[in-house]
């Protein structure tokens, strides 16, 4: 049996699934380092398991400069017996690059989990990513962009594994079957469609574009606009919504985390928009037969946005283009096809997933 440390910066909410299955795993002994402190928005789970607890090792996260860190902790890996360390991908931890360093002189195998390599990176920083990655043995990367990009900068195709991400799936698979059977409810009462913006309300997600997209998709038909969430943004936010003339058909919902709630706002939307970058919030929406859409710039793209496949559970439209992403949804809701969410589900059931995902993990470090 393998002994395999897995190191991240805490206990992120959507990696349960995940760790549960590779907890687990029969084959391989997992064990997990990990902050209980939430980093930025990402919230820690603090407790786990009682019959896994000796699974569980604290780390503390100190932050040098405002972008580099050192893992008080990790270094105690070299002292035991291990067969494969997968660390967070990440360049700004200092501790990693010793570490695997060292780990690699031990002959220990060396595997990182993270996003890969950026399409917008450029000169020395692209040149210390590089480096960085080429530490590990092995990458394990959300997409097929950064795979691609990885490739043509050295990486051997055989070692970049792409393992996608899920959050919460069991749960949410029964929760969306439970909602095909009921009755679809929409939270404004009415029958015109309902275009959805679920995360936290920050410059980055270019809200003030959503919007201006829908006042100008009101002037000719009649749409519906929940957000759901809270942050820097909301209150601008919702005067440029009073300003617009949009208060009473534009509902900001607030923030919510439980899961049974959020699951009939997402199944009773028609459309989830976000106008920045999209990440897990893509999943989130499909995983419960809503299709998605977000700007087509991979270089400004969180990994998610290949979930979206055009026209089938979702489209593109350019980004910070207002006329393209109102062009876009009037044509999609002007095809008048019904939609089928088990169809817009399917790709959740395929790869973005605990199972997937664990048989992609489980082949790197073989």
């Amino acid at each position: 049996m393998k002994r395999i440390y897995l190191v991240n910066k805490n206990f992120p909410i959507y990696r349960k699934s995940i760790w549960d299955k590779l907890l687990e795993n029969d084959d391989n002994e997992f064990i997990f380092c990990f902050s209980k402190e939430s980093f930025k928005d990402i919230k820690s789970h603090e407790f786990y398991r009682n019959n896994y607890n000796n699974r569980f090792h604290k780390i503390k996260n100190l932050k040098f400069f405002n972008w580099i860190y050192w893992q008080i902790g990790v270094l105690s890996i070299l002292l035991k017996k291990v067969d494969v360390v997968i660390f967070l991908g990440e360049m700004s931890i200092l501790s990693t690059w010793i570490t695997s360093i060292l780990l690699r002189i031990k002959n220990i195998k060396v595997v990182y989990w993270g996003h890969g390599m950026y399409g917008k990176d450029k000169g020395l920083k692209k040149y210390l990513r590089v480096l960085f990655l080429k530490l590990a043995h092995h990458n394990l990367v959300y997409e097929k962009f950064a795979k691609e990009l990885m490739i043509k900068n050295g990486f051997r195709e055989s070692d970049v594994s792409i393992v996608y991400n899920s959050i919460n799936y069991y749960e949410q698979l029964s929760l969306f079957n439970g909602l095909l059977k009921s009755r679809k409810e929409n939270v404004f009462k009415n029958k015109f469609p309902t275009l959805l913006f679920i995360g936290r309300l920050t410059k980055v997600k270019k809200l003030d574009q959503l919007i201006k997209a829908t006042t100008i998709l009101n002037k000719k038909s009649r749409y519906n606009l929940l957000i759901i969430g809270d942050g820097e943004m909301r209150d601008e936010l919702e005067d440029q919504a009073k300003e617009l003339v949009l208060s009473k058909n534009c509902i900001f919902y607030g923030e919510c985390y439980n899961e049974k709630e959020l699951s009939k706002l997402i199944f009773n939307a028609d459309l989830t928009v976000s106008p920045g970058n999209i990440g897990l919030t893509a999943i989130h929406s499909l995983s419960f037969g809503t299709p998605v859409c977000s700007h087509s710039n991979y270089n400004n793209q969180m990994p998610e946005v290949e979930s979206i496949i055009n026209g089938v559970n979702g489209f593109l439209f350019e980004e910070d283009n207002i006329d393209s992403m109102v062009t876009e949804i009037s044509k999609w809701f002007e095809t008048k096809t019904p939609i089928n969410k088990i169809k817009i589900r399917d790709l959740i059931d395929k790869k973005y997933n605990p199972e997937f995902q664990e048989k992609i993990i489980l082949n790197a470090i073989r």
